[in-house]
């Protein structure tokens, strides 16, 4: 009994990343070795969101599995009617369009407050297990072709992965936009240490200004897409000299910025099923013994070149009905007024946006320079090139022994090599090489 063959052909790139209102277009293939009675044939586009997970129920370490699954949206195509195809090749054309949101509605109780229950945009493809046996969590779309060959052949699935990734519904800047956060909380004052003081010291300490009282403020981004610099800032209030008259300053001495991921996975009702909570955190900067100095009441750059690589751990934040990803980035930064130390530390969500396609990219603006192009340096000509056609001449050689021609020797190097370095001297002496005498006729077109 011979197998029939069935395959999905996606048009273009395999590795193709869709977006919303993307149209997926191809064939689905079916070879038929002998006459096959089709029951039905369909063809399905779908996404979906699957979580798994477990959880001890005793002492014996058996574990309960949990699961659930969710179709964001589900289009059908027939492909055959009930028939019967005799042995040939056979292929049928598609096209799917990727809707603008998913189609479920849930009620609050089901879902809580962290996740959706209303028709939201689509999340992106997305995998992840997570620290608990068995869970895992996943978001896909794909085309899948059930025939349904009835009898002893029974159904046929074959399913072809696609990749999503959202749209940004903002028009990303190409600077982002900074938010101010003042760290009251955090004021610093230099301690007092009088007993090592002379009295003298203390005589001029107390006609002098008072010691500092420090408020750090931290500017950063709230929303970031991979590829943007990423500007973290930081500057010192002296609230005891705003005008800072004393010209006094402090010293940066060392930088950490990390950036955490907190993915939760939900298996059914919020109050009855289990929950799972993955953490990462990934430290991007870390430097020590800066010595940068920051002056009171002025604002320094924290970070020159900050950026988020575009790879498959950098998706865009989101929320859907039971997987949430989110982000947070925390920045420490290590303070030196005179001999005393002091750290400021700040930490706030992080939104990651989806990156823009090149297409919708914002254009380059007006007086902004794109990278030059390396300068180019004019050489000399090499003897190895052509020579000037302007005055022609046909040159004849005269007879020359084998042996002299075989002496004849050169470290130039071959225009047929493809290298550009220009030819040498040649290495023998010119009293030891025999150079064959050439006769000049001008010739003259008639």
């Amino acid at each position: 009994m011979a197998v029939p063959t069935l395959r999905i052909l996606i048009d273009g790139d395999s590795d193709k990343v869709y977006r919303r209102g993307d149209k997926i277009t191809g064939r689905v293939a079916f070879v038929a070795e002998e006459q096959e009675h089709i029951e039905s044939f369909k063809l399905v586009f779908a996404g979906t969101c699957v979580t798994k997970t477990t959880r001890k129920i005793n002492q014996f370490h058996e574990r309960k599995e949990y699961e659930e699954r969710i179709r964001f949206f589900n289009f059908e195509r027939e492909v055959v009617p009930r028939s019967t195809l005799s042995p040939n090749k056979y292929s049928w054309a598609f096209e799917f369009t990727f809707p603008e949101t998913t189609q479920q509605s849930y009620k609050r109780l089901t879902r809580g407050t962290h996740y959706l229950r209303e028709p939201h945009p689509l999340p992106p493809s997305f995998q992840l297990k997570t620290s608990v046996p068995g869970g895992a969590a996943q978001i896909s779309y794909f085309v899948q072709a059930r025939l349904n060959l009835g009898g002893s052949k029974g159904i046929r699935k074959v399913k072809q992965m696609l990749q999503y990734r959202p749209t940004s519904h903002e028009n990303l800047p190409r600077e982002p936009n900074l938010t101010t956060g003042v760290l009251y909380g955090q004021t610093w004052k230099p301690s007092r240490n009088d007993e090592s003081r002379s009295t003298v010291n203390k005589v001029l300490r107390r006609s002098s200004n008072k010691p500092p009282s420090i408020v750090p403020t931290i500017f950063y981004p709230e929303k970031i897409a991979p590829g943007q610099h990423i500007p973290l800032s930081i500057s010192l209030l002296n609230t005891r000299d705003r005008m800072n008259e004393a010209q006094a300053e402090c010293t940066i001495d060392s930088l950490s910025v990390t950036i955490s991921t907190y993915s939760t996975t939900m298996c059914g009702h919020t109050l009855t099923q289990p929950e799972d909570v993955v953490s990462k955190h990934v430290t991007c900067i870390a430097k020590t013994h800066m010595n940068k100095s920051i002056p009171f009441n002025k604002t320094r750059n924290l970070t020159s070149n900050f950026r988020l690589v575009n790879d498959a751990e950098c998706v865009p934040t989101f929320k859907t009905y039971t997987i949430t990803r989110r982000y947070m980035m925390g920045v420490t930064v290590g303070i030196r007024y005179e001999d005393q130390h002091f750290t400021v530390r700040h930490s706030a969500l992080l939104e990651i946006l989806p990156r823009s396609p090149r297409s919708l990219s914002p254009p380059v603006e007006e007086g902004e320079e794109a990278e030059p192009l390396p300068m180019y340096t004019p050489r000399e000509p090499s003897r190895e090139f052509a020579p000037d056609y302007e005055s022609i001449y046909a040159l004849s050689r005269t007879s020359s022994t084998s042996g002299s021609l075989a002496r004849w020797t050169t470290e130039a190097s071959s225009v047929a090599s493809g290298m550009s370095t220009p030819g040498s001297e040649p290495s023998t002496p010119a009293s030891e090489v025999d150079e064959p005498v050439y006769e000049r006729r001008v010739v003259i077109a008639s």
